[in-house]
């Protein structure tokens, strides 16, 4: 009896529990547990930068936190477990080297504009590291500057949690261009933020109908319908997301998530493991693997993945109630 006793009391804790991919923030002084951080590369006449420009993370306090090459359009990304402020440096041959600081705190998403600004007396080649074929995206291409503009004092201000402000310029982002993709991403996310469930579903459906490979806005998608209690649709969405992402360690979280709401525990074990294991500090991510555990008869896992929720999160919402869990496990375990 040991399996279905002590996994019920949990069973609608995690119904509860803020998203991940819309800033959610633990009980350790409201820090994101991970993020993304976002990288445009562009020229200083608007144009989307190349294929293969180097880009180099470094923590604020000093030390590497990760590389990343741009793809096509000048866009590449790096995603983070943890989070904190970050300097995104680029060093590019004949250009001026570019440092662009990102505030990855209260948000899981972050965003940089780097432009390539050539070095004087110097020749650097037109198309740096210009693979042969490579295209640059007519959307990027189209987006007018004041648009852009406007998406990015919406993104700064979203940094800031002026989530306000934020909504109102990207708005007014959508009003300059409507066939802008990124500024609905990020205004869905700004909406997450308010709990605003209907107006970010309308957003992000917006930004994948514009770009059906937009894997963060399907992702993101599926948290609002994970928050709505929508889960059919929530696990459509999760999986489009995943299969253009499968990296995506927020994602594998919410999508644990849907299927434990849905009974599903069985198929909730894979990605709660790779929620853990992408975002270790995560703290519900522990208590959400430890409930799947228990459905396994796996009581001293459990026991274990309760006891570091406890230690990462020990005021957390969920705590009280891990906190019965171990105790029952424990008197199991030793009568």
């Amino acid at each position: 009896m040991l399996r279905l006793s002590l996994a019920l009391p949990l069973l609608l804790t995690f119904l509860t529990v803020p998203s991940l991919l819309h800033g959610q923030r633990s009980g350790m002084g409201g820090r994101v547990s991970g993020g993304v951080i976002d990288v445009q590369v562009r020229y200083a006449n608007g144009k989307p930068g190349p294929r293969g420009i180097h880009l180099r993370l470094e923590a604020a306090e000093g030390g590497p936190a990760g590389d990343c090459e741009t793809v096509d359009g000048g866009k590449c990304q790096f995603n983070l477990s943890s989070s904190g402020v970050y300097m995104v440096r680029m060093s590019e041959r004949g250009f001026k080297e570019v440092i662009v600081r990102v505030e990855l705190i209260g948000m899981s998403r972050g965003y940089a504009t780097l432009e390539l600004k050539p070095i004087p007396g110097e020749a650097p080649p037109e198309t740096p590291k210009q693979a042969s074929g490579d295209t640059v995206s007519l959307l990027d291409l189209s987006i007018p500057e004041n648009a852009r503009q406007e998406f990015e004092k919406g993104q700064s201000a979203l940094k800031e949690i002026k989530l306000d402000d934020g909504i109102a310029h990207l708005r007014k982002a959508i009003t300059l261009y409507n066939a802008f993709p990124q500024a609905y991403a990020l205004l869905g996310t700004a909406y997450l933020g308010q709990k605003d469930w209907k107006n970010a579903e309308v957003a992000l459906r917006k930004a994948n109908e514009l770009d059906p490979k937009f894997s963060d806005a399907y992702l993101e998608l599926g948290a609002v319908l994970n928050q709505t209690k929508e889960y059919s649709q929530a696990e459509a969405a999760l999986l489009k997301g995943l299969e253009l992402k499968p990296e995506a360690a927020g994602g594998h979280y919410e999508l644990a998530k849907t299927y434990w709401a849905l009974g599903r525990w069985q198929d909730a074990v894979p990605h709660a493991h790779k929620a853990v294991a992408g975002m270790p500090d995560l703290a519900p991510a522990h208590a959400l693997l430890g409930n799947v555990m228990l459905r396994e008869s796996d009581a001293q896992g459990a026991l274990r993945e309760y006891q570091e929720y406890l230690r990462l999160d020990p005021n957390g919402s969920m705590a009280p109630g891990v906190r019965q869990m171990i105790e029952k496990i424990q008197k199991a375990l030793h009568p």
